[in-house]
């Protein structure tokens, strides 16, 4: 009888054993599952920020022209296919948004006018019209710097990129060097001010 207490007494130590070491061992493939997505996340971030840069290149050129600075690049396979910047101004025209400028030309590049396997990065928060492009575009996803208060499409008017009526919906990476994006359009208007401000004191 004693001997069989014992021997049920070992079996259960070995159950509670195995069922500790199964337990680390899942802990442990959770931990190093955490710890390669967020490396991956870091990457990714990284890859995020290097490409922005780019689009705030673009932006400067809009700027130098007199236009509101957004820039804007395409991104296919880890690397740029198209640039745009904004040339409302400059061309006259309400569709020389940067995003519509970019999206023409990934479409010529990729000769196709689905966009499946691209990134756009975007300075400011797409306008309805260029929210619009986007999705007709099949874009999967969206990076942007600057939220755009009075007219932006991908969620602080509307959010036409996650329209569930629309056949395609766009995943949105936001916040991407925004204070650089933020930063660049604040500049761009403060001294348009001043500008307006000089031109009414000399009058």
């Amino acid at each position: 009888m004693e001997k069989q207490r014992e021997e049920r007494d070992i079996q259960r130590e070995k159950g509670e054993a195995t069922r500790r070491r199964r337990w680390e061992q899942r802990q442990e493939r959770k931990r190093l599952a955490a710890q390669k997505q967020e490396e991956e996340n870091r990457q990714r971030r990284r890859m995020d920020e290097a490409f922005m840069k780019e689009a705030l290149r673009q932006a400067e050129k809009a700027a130098a022209l007199g236009d509101v600075p957004i820039g804007c690049v395409i991104v296919s396979q880890g690397k740029i296919i198209a640039r745009g910047y904004n040339r409302r101004n400059a061309d006259k025209s309400v569709l020389s948004h940067a995003e519509l400028i970019a999206i023409r030309k990934a479409c010529r590049k990729m000769n196709d006018w689905r966009l499946e396997d691209c990134t756009i990065y975007i300075t400011l928060e797409p306008c309805p019209m260029c929210a619009g492009a986007i999705v007709q575009a099949r874009i999967p996803r969206v990076v942007i710097g600057s939220r755009n208060p009075k007219a932006g499409c991908a969620g602080s008017v509307l959010d036409l990129l996650h329209e569930k009526g629309f056949n395609h919906q766009a995943d949105l990476e936001g916040g991407v060097l925004e204070a650089d994006c933020t930063n660049m359009l604040q500049a761009f208007f403060r001294e348009l001010r001043q500008e307006k401000n000089a031109d009414i004191g000399k009058a």
